[in-house]
C-alpha cells in the first residue's frame, strides 16, 4: 500500500495503523476522510463504529478474487471495494480520490457480486415509500455522485442534498451509499444495468 500510494500524484496525508487500537485512535485523533482496510482488517471497523457513530470517515475495503467467486463481499458493508489483485496506483487514486468527493467507488463485477449476494431480506424485497425528489437523489446516486454534485443537479444546497441522501439510506435501510444502491436495485426501484454506465 506505501509504494502504491508513492506513485499517485494525491496531494494527502497518510497514517498507517498497526492494529486494533491504533485503527481506533487514529479515527478519533486524525479524523480522516477515507480509511482503507483489508477483508482481513475490516473487522476493526464495527469497533471504530460502535464507538465512534457519527464519524464522517468513508470506508474502502480491499477484497481478494476468491470472495469475488465464492461469496462474502456483502457481509462487509463499505462505502467502497477495490480487488486485491487488481489494485494498482491509478485505481486506488480513482477509487481515494471517488470517496473523498462523497462519491462511491465500486468496481462493476464487485456490484455484480453484491447484487447477485446472498439474497435479499424480505424488508428489502418491498419497494420503499421514496418521494419523486428522493427517486431523483437515487438515480443519482446510482451513478456515483456526490452530495455537492446531487444539489448542483437537483438546484438544492449540499446541506439540502445531504438530507435528501440521508432520507433515501433510511428508507432503504442502508448504512452507506453502496448499500442504498444494492437494495434499491434488489427492490426494483432502479435498473441494476444503472451499475455499468
Amino acid at each position: 500500500m506505501r509504494a502504491l500510494l508513492s506513485e499517485t500524484d494525491l496531494d494527502m496525508e497518510t497514517h498507517f495503523a498497526r492494529n486494533e487500537e491504533d485503527l481506533v485512535r487514529g479515527v478519533r485523533d486524525l479524523r480522516p476522510d477515507v480509511v482503507v482496510l483489508t477483508v482481513e482488517s475490516r473487522r476493526h471497523w464495527d469497533r471504530v463504529e460502535a464507538e465512534f457513530p457519527q464519524h464522517a470517515a468513508r470506508l474502502l475495503v480491499i477484497v481478494d478474487q476468491h470472495l469475488l467467486l465464492h461469496g462474502g463481499v456483502d457481509r462487509m458493508p463499505a462505502d467502497g471495494y477495490l480487488v486485491r489483485q487488481k489494485v494498482t496506483a491509478k485505481t486506488l487514486a480513482r477509487a481515494l480520490s471517488q470517496l473523498a468527493a462523497g462519491e462511491m467507488a465500486i468496481p462493476v463485477e464487485v456490484g455484480r457480486r453484491l447484487l447477485r449476494g446472498s439474497g435479499a431480506t424480505p424488508a428489502a424485497n418491498r419497494p420503499a415509500a421514496l418521494t419523486a425528489r428522493e427517486r431523483e437523489a437515487l438515480l443519482l446516486l446510482v451513478h456515483g455522485l456526490s452530495n455537492k454534485q446531487i444539489g448542483r443537479r437537483l438546484l438544492i444546497s449540499e446541506h439540502g442534498a445531504k438530507r435528501l441522501v440521508g432520507s433515501v439510506l433510511l428508507k432503504l435501510n442502508a448504512n452507506n451509499r453502496t448499500r442504498a444502491v444494492v437494495n434499491a436495485i434488489r427492490a426494483g426501484l432502479v435498473d441494476g444495468a444503472a451499475m455499468d454506465a
